[in-house]
């Protein structure tokens, strides 16, 4: 079965974050959104997610507002697949006793993102003294016409 129009990105490998780290960034304008499926693990602290966009890849300009939404149970038990109510915010602290074993998915708009900085980057900040995660995106595409999506990572 193939999406059409889904565009995947394989953003950052699962591992401990905990000193802080930035995934693979994004070009939004090829895209029309794209959904980030954040998988916790171990999660000790709390850690801050931001998404920044920026004029080229890796640089991180303007902290954009995103939505999300947080499973309602742990991975594995009865309601993990669900998710609680959309939320939007520009910093989202990721709290251990909240996060830890759930999904966790955010999502950004290419058209809200700052005019002439297309590059999205996802960051976890140092705060946390164990963050295991890992994290793959879906964009949809903008152009659906190719049997094959331009790469959106560099």
């Amino acid at each position: 079965m193939k999406a059409d129009g889904a565009h995947d990105v394989y953003v950052l490998k699962p591992g401990d974050h905990q000193a802080g780290v930035d995934g693979d960034s994004i070009n939004t304008g090829l895209l029309h959104t794209v959904r980030f499926l954040i998988q916790f693990a171990a999660l000790t602290g709390d850690a801050i997610l931001r998404i920044f966009s920026g004029a080229t890849e890796g640089t991180k300009t303007t902290a954009e507002n995103f939505r999300y939404a947080l499973a309602s149970a742990a991975q594995g038990a009865a309601d993990g697949d669900k998710l609680a109510a959309w939320t939007t915010a520009a910093t989202l602290t990721l709290t251990a006793a909240t996060y830890q074993n759930k999904l966790l998915v955010v999502e950004l708009d290419s058209d809200q993102v700052t005019v002439d900085q297309e590059w999205a980057t996802l960051e976890f900040g140092a705060q946390a003294s164990e963050l295991n995660a890992a994290i793959a995106a879906v964009g949809e595409a903008r152009y659906k016409a190719q049997d094959q999506t331009p790469t959106v990572i560099k």
